[in-house]
């Protein structure tokens, strides 16, 4: 016992000891609270207060669960492989296991993934009859999971549906339903939600297995959902031992149902619940420390804590203000290899908010050779929106790429499935001619039927006339009209609206590298381009050295730490998002990310910002307002823009500016804070009632980016929520 208590600060021991009874544990960034999970168990079993079978410990992912029996064996020297330490699905897929027949399923039921889900979702809305491109299954499957995170069943959904596309939705879940059951089969959301109705339908197995555990301990405690908090209730026996540890502060998944009044309320769930606040910190120096707690100070959904440290003092928190990306990137980029005498790459970490930010990187690593992985998202030039566009721009530029036309003769659909192409491929081998040229003549190929000789033809047209286009625009205007006369934007949304945003913006930081090659090369041609391109990505698979600078979007980063961190992209509308400005809720979850990607820094925190970005049209952006809240003595600011302005989330705009062009000034209409261009000046507002030609009338939901790059979220009474660009949209507004 002492040596489990002995390397263990004052909070961290009671947080051990107190054994008896609810116990919250508010473990603050880097303040050990994995030490304090392990040693607890460790203690329980140690003290004979239980048995290593009747305790039970979740957490959220299977490397955290490893690591927490890693820890326990080696303390206890016990072996582990009888305990309950996993993830909440491990545990109810466990736990169905032992109890499914209860519920009618066998114990041997199959369980989908997200692959398998999507699948079935498909079929299902193929048997309805339902569009699967205005109800895509990945879509539907979200709504579905939604539903479920939230302990809803078919029955109890369709009776709550509103609209026409929750009533559709409701068909395709009741069907989704019924097949899983004819399957004997689980998805993965149904492992939660299924383990909460056996526990609440039958008494016997909740009194038996409320009995079976005499400790329950939770990690994480933040980032459940509606689901996990009623599993866990519902397996808390009227003792009343359990113990959550988390922090509300790294609360930063609500977009995915972790609701953060689970943490906050945790005092009236449990009645007499003790609380144990961990603020030391054994990773950060005091002046990050310092800055992260200025910053989160401004939540209110929060319980009041202040980090310290014995680390003292500490370098000045650098934020470096840049004129463009590229000059953003670069920067970085410098700095991080102007540091190598005292970290090592992989000691230093580059953190954006959205994946589409990682290309100015990327390219300023490659042409320093510099060595780096990606966490958590493919190469900018391996994902697959980038390579279908690169495919169009490959084929126009040379006819015979066979690889390049068979990627995307069905991107987006023109039924033309396998059946068809290999008819065609077999055409073209006897004509000696390219596919292209096979597709172009497709009107005399008697082995093809009407339709797929008029879709080749209209596809070679298509080639064609983007191949005219290609001999007279500039790349990055050649590349918007391949998109625009693709469709390939309204395509990626219709496949999965969320994913399809995410899509876009990678599709638009693509035509900023084009636009930055068109100013930057003496020979700015569509074929230089690709080959520019080409011989980045073939650099993907460096592997020279281990050693490699690591980069990540900041939900990637949680529970893990650097000597050096930079925080990149630190702008108003891009971090926090313009669509967080108008809801308070998650404007601070914006706040939570901060704080999360702060406090993984040991030793030095950079934040950078770029005055230019492309993903808005060349527009001025200004500073995150999330500056504004460091303290300025903490703070070393280097500001290389040619026009200063100060922290803060509302200013006047300066002139537009694009590719070295001057446009006349216009002022710009000013929605909370972001600025937003449309014409004749009208801007598009949440909670505007508007008219599409095609969807009909609609709500505003939300808006988010400038001029052309402007986009909207409307959701329509009969066809639900869309994803437009406004410059295309084509939208009346009905009502201010």
């Amino acid at each position: 016992m002492s040596r489990l208590l002995e390397a263990l600060n004052d909070r961290q021991r009671a947080a051990v000891i107190n054994t008896e009874g609810p116990l919250l544990v508010i473990a603050g960034a880097g303040s050990g609270k994995t030490r304090v999970l392990t040693h607890r168990l460790s203690y329980i079993i140690s003290e004979g207060l239980a048995r290593p079978w009747e305790v039970l410990a979740v957490t959220f992912t299977n490397k955290a669960a490893g690591e927490m029996k890693e820890r326990i064996s080696s303390l206890l020297g016990l072996d582990v492989s009888r305990m309950w330490v996993s993830t909440f699905h491990s545990f109810c897929a466990r736990f169905l296991r032992m109890e499914a027949e209860h519920l009618g399923y066998p114990s041997n039921f199959t369980i989908h993934d997200d692959s398998d889900s999507k699948s079935l979702v498909s079929r299902c809305l193929k048997e309805l009859g339902i569009s699967g491109t205005q109800f895509t299954p990945a879509s539907v499957l979200r709504k579905i999971s939604s539903a479920k995170n939230l302990l809803y069943d078919a029955e109890k959904f369709a009776s709550e549906a509103e609209g026409f596309y929750d009533e559709r939705t409701a068909q395709v879940f009741t069907l989704y339903e019924q097949k899983l059951r004819a399957s004997a089969a689980f998805d993965f959301d149904d492992l939660l939600s299924m383990a909460v109705k056996l526990l609440d339908e039958h008494d016997t197995v909740r009194n038996a297995w409320q009995n079976r555990f005499r400790y329950l301990l939770v990690d994480e405690y933040q980032d459940t959902n509606h689901a996990q908090y009623n599993l866990l209730k519902k397996l808390v026996n009227e003792s009343n031992n359990i113990c959550v540890v988390g922090d509300e502060d790294q609360s930063i998944y609500g977009w995915r149902g972790a609701d953060i009044s689970n943490i906050l309320g945790f005092e009236e769930d449990f009645p007499g619940a003790e609380i144990v606040k961990l603020e030391q910190n054994y990773r950060s120096t005091q002046t990050i420390l310092s800055a992260a707690s200025a910053v989160i100070k401004n939540n209110s959904a929060r319980k009041d804590k202040t980090l310290w440290t014995e680390i003292d003092g500490g370098e000045k928190i650098t934020i470096a203000l840049n004129e463009t990306q590229s000059e953003e990137a670069d920067w970085v980029i410098d700095r991080v290899l102007g540091q190598t005498d005292n970290y090592s790459l992989s000691d230093m970490v580059i953190l954006y908010r959205t994946n589409a930010q990682s290309r100015s990187f990327e390219e300023s690593l490659r042409r320093r050779n510099t060595p780096y992985q990606i966490i958590g998202g493919l190469s900018f030039y391996q994902r697959k929106e980038i390579k279908d566009l690169i495919a169009y721009m490959k084929l126009v530029s040379n006819p015979c790429d066979e690889a390049s036309f068979v990627r995307i003769i069905n991107f987006p659909k023109r039924a033309l499935g396998d059946t068809s192409l290999a008819k065609l491929t077999e055409q073209a081998k006897r004509s000696g001619i390219s596919l292209l040229q096979a597709a172009s003549e497709a009107a005399g190929c008697e082995t093809l039927g009407p339709r797929a000789r008029k879709g080749f033809a209209l596809f070679a047209e298509l080639i064609a006339e983007l191949k005219k286009q290609a001999d007279t625009l500039p790349v990055d205007e050649f590349i918007q009209a391949v998109i625009d006369e693709t469709a390939l934007g309204d395509a990626l949304v219709a496949e999965d609206p969320v994913s399809g945003e995410a899509r876009l913006e990678n599709m638009q930081e693509f035509i900023s590298a084009a636009a930055e090659f068109f100013t930057s090369n003496p020979e700015p041609t569509l074929d230089n381009f690709l080959a520019e391109i080409t011989l980045y990505a073939g650099t993907d698979s460096y592997q020279e050295s281990d050693e490699k600078l690591t980069m990540m979007t900041l939900h990637n980063a949680k529970g893990l730490e650097f000597d050096a961190v930079f925080v990149t992209g630190m702008e108003d509308g891009l971090f926090p998002l313009a669509r967080t400005f108008d809801d308070p809720n998650e404007l601070e979850e914006e706040r939570r990310l901060l704080y999360v990607g702060a406090t993984r820094a040991r030793k030095q925190l950079t934040l950078t910002m770029a005055h230019q970005r492309r993903r808005y049209n060349g527009n001025e952006s200004p500073p995150s307002r999330f500056l504004k809240e460091i303290p300025p003595e903490l703070v070393d600011k280097i500001d290389r823009r040619a026009y200063k302005w100060d922290f803060g989330p509302t200013r006047t705009t300066g002139p537009r500016r694009s590719a070295g062009k001057p446009i006349p000034d216009k002022k710009p209409a000013a929605i909370e804070g972001v600025y937003y261009e449309y014409e004749d000046d009208q801007g598009v507002r949440p909670g505007q009632t508007v008219l599409h030609p095609k969807f009909g009338h609609g709500r505003v939901i939300a808006v988010d980016g400038m001029g052309e790059d402007m986009r909207v979220d409307v959701d329509f009474a009969s066809y639900g929520p869309k994803k437009l660009v406004a410059k295309y949209a084509r939208l009346t507004v009905i009502s201010k």
